[in-house]
């Protein structure tokens, strides 16, 4: 690759695993610099670095980059960025906020106060903190890609915290796109039941059945791969807006 050439960046918060972890792998095959982040997820993080490592010395020489922090502290979010800015010669030009938590099913009265802070200390405030330190240091023409639901939508039963903070998130999103312009990008998406049978979870089981989707299966990562890569390189003049990957689902009813 010419030494000129200089390779943009993203920064993915929770990309050691599902979602997180497709995307960084999307960003690396198309020749993207990948902060991925991770708190527990350890492995899975550097897995995936070494995996963009492993494209970059075929391809355009772009690297991944594990930057361990919770996202509930501002401190340990600061120091990622930092890593991530000499690491890479530059601060990230895109930052996908996409660590969340999605709680099992509770009943309102089972719902207590520490799990009502917990899922919105990650789904709402670490969006924030992010996003925040990342206007702080991102030149212009930068962009943020917040990761919501389509449960930020709609309403499911026991599912109320993470409906509420899924909200949240798409409202932080126009509130953030008003406030950062002109110079960052906000946007949001919003998946809906996504497949994901190599790492299968405990609550795949609820999902959507495919025959009530009127495009009749279960989305991929690669659907949401594809809306967040479009965010990412889009016109600036797109900012404020919530894209729903769900195959219809939701207008259709």
């Amino acid at each position: 690759m010419p030494n000129d050439v200089k390779l943009k960046t993203v920064f993915i918060t929770g990309a050691g695993k599902r979602l997180g972890r497709a995307m960084a792998l999307h960003f690396g095959k198309l020749g993207w610099n990948v902060g991925v982040h991770y708190s527990s997820s350890y492995d899975g993080a550097n897995q995936v670095v070494r995996m963009i490592d492993q494209i970059g010395e075929i391809t355009n020489g772009q690297r991944g980059m594990a930057l361990r922090a919770d996202v509930r502290s501002k401190a340990q979010l600061e120091a990622a960025f930092d890593a991530c800015t000499r690491q890479f010669g530059a601060p990230p030009d895109v930052l996908v906020n996409n660590a969340g938590i999605f709680p099992p099913p509770t009943p309102i009265a089972k719902v207590s106060r520490s799990m009502w802070d917990e899922v919105f200390s990650v789904n709402v405030a670490g969006e924030f903190i992010a996003a925040q330190l990342f206007a702080g240091i991102a030149a212009d023409n930068a962009r943020i890609i917040n990761i919501s639901s389509l449960g930020g939508l709609e309403v499911w039963k026991h599912r109320i915290p993470y409906n509420v903070s899924k909200s949240a998130v798409i409202h932080l999103t126009k509130a953030l796109a008003r406030e950062l312009a002109p110079k960052i990008a906000v946007n949001c998406v919003c998946p809906g039941a996504i497949s994901m049978p190599d790492e299968p979870t405990a609550n795949d089981h609820s999902m959507i059945a495919p025959s009530r989707i009127p495009m009749q299966r279960h989305g991929s990562a690669d659907d949401v791969c594809e809306a967040v890569y479009f965010f990412a390189t889009c016109s600036m003049y797109i900012t404020g807006q919530v894209l729903t990957i769900d195959g219809g689902y939701h207008d259709a009813r």
